[in-house]
């Protein structure tokens, strides 16, 4: 009688069963991976965008607080849109980078100096443009026009620097006990993936001088 041995099940391979399974196995793994990977990239850009486009709208309503509050009078233009410029009259005289009263004509007095404008713009900082950039540029008040201060920076300390995107820029200017007042509501949009969000900040500053 002959004897024949049992296949030997190491020499045979994998079935077609088991390789679909296994393929299911590590289709549905990879599967995990790809939706965890997207889930997190998603809340990476979200985050990312909302960030940029807070940190252009607070820049902005802070660094122009800072002209606002140390001007001497103010006034409201429309180029594009309702009340997107904003022309300040400055001081003429400081002291350690501050505007200042100065002695003049016998008296403590403010004089009036230079008048900047603030407005959107592109990265060439013509006036006749419009952009997502804010730009400040110096007022000729007999020609009116305006000519960009490149070296000008959304920085209070440190070199030139812009800070983009900004949609929209409004300046609402109110008077009441004396004091004028700048409303000034800045608008920036960030995306995640193809929907569009809007991210809205106002500060209202009070003209000091």
């Amino acid at each position: 009688m002959r004897l024949t041995s049992a296949p030997n099940r190491a020499n045979q391979g994998f079935t077609l069963v088991e390789l679909l399974i296994a393929g299911t196995v590590a289709a549905i793994i990879i599967g995990c991976i790809c939706e965890v990977y997207f889930a997190i990239a998603g809340d990476w850009e979200r985050q990312q965008g909302e960030s940029d486009a807070l940190i252009a709208v607070s820049m902005s309503c802070d660094r122009l607080g800072e002209y606002i509050t140390q001007s001497m009078g103010v006034q409201v233009s429309t180029r594009f849109t309702t009340n997107d410029t904003l022309a300040v009259n400055l001081p003429l005289d400081k002291a350690y980078g501050i505007y200042v009263p100065t002695w003049s004509d016998g008296i403590v007095q403010t004089r009036s100096g230079q008048w900047v404008v603030f407005y959107l713009s592109d990265t060439t900082g013509s006036f006749t443009r419009n952009g997502d950039i804010l730009w400040a540029g110096s007022l000729n008040t007999t020609t009116s026009i305006v000519t960009p201060d490149f070296s000008w920076s959304l920085y209070a300390v440190g070199g030139p620097g812009r800070i983009t995107p900004l949609r929209s820029i409004r300046f609402d200017v109110t008077a009441g006990d004396g004091l004028s007042r700048v409303l000034v509501t800045a608008e920036s949009v960030y995306k995640i993936k193809t929907t569009q969000k809007t991210l809205n900040q106002t500060a209202t500053f009070c003209l000091r001088n």
